[in-house]
């Protein structure tokens, strides 16, 4: 039996707060017209998109962001584009100088997550509980440790000639 071909969404993010939850449902419904999603998926899917939407509204510089949907059998991807600086971290700095490295990084003074540098660009964020993280600590930049722990992979990838910010998230189905 022939494997169906990936279907690709691509969404305008909206730039207001009060349009996320509308959005959220809108997205929710796309998916929905070409996979069936179980409930628990449903909700790891909703808190993903309310987190990226979250962190586009607050930190892009300019209002084309985007999401891009890929539904391919056995997976959804998600991914949010958009312009603005990279990602400071506290602890190192882009572009990375070692690469399949795992350090420990933080993005405030009291918070602290663990990734794996996968280029001097990207890295993908690990399970904190996998990683044996306390999740004690989450005042500032909760929504990333959100977004690790709702996806199977979570990776971030910057684009320094674009000036371009990139969240891509895996979900198995």
């Amino acid at each position: 039996m022939k494997k169906p071909s990936p279907v690709h969404i691509e969404l305008e993010i909206p730039s207001h707060a009060d349009e996320i939850s509308g959005y959220v449902k809108m997205v929710l419904t796309k998916l929905t017209d070409h996979i069936a999603i179980d409930p628990g998926t449903e909700r790891r899917i909703k808190l993903i998109l309310i987190e990226l939407i979250t962190n586009s509204i607050k930190h892009s510089t300019d209002d084309n962001g985007l999401i891009k949907l890929t539904i391919s059998h056995p997976g959804i991807t998600i991914q949010k584009v958009d312009k603005g600086l990279h990602i400071e971290l506290k602890t190192e700095s882009l572009p990375f100088r070692e690469v399949n490295k795992t350090l420990k990084v933080s993005f405030s003074e009291q918070n602290n997550h663990q990734i794996k540098v996968l280029d001097k660009y990207k890295f993908q964020f690990l399970d904190p509980f996998k990683e044996e993280l306390s999740l004690d600590y989450m005042p500032e930049h909760f929504g990333l440790y959100i977004i690790t722990l709702a996806a199977d992979v979570f990776t971030y990838q910057y684009d320094p000639e674009r000036k371009e910010n990139s969240f891509i998230v895996s979900i198995n189905i």
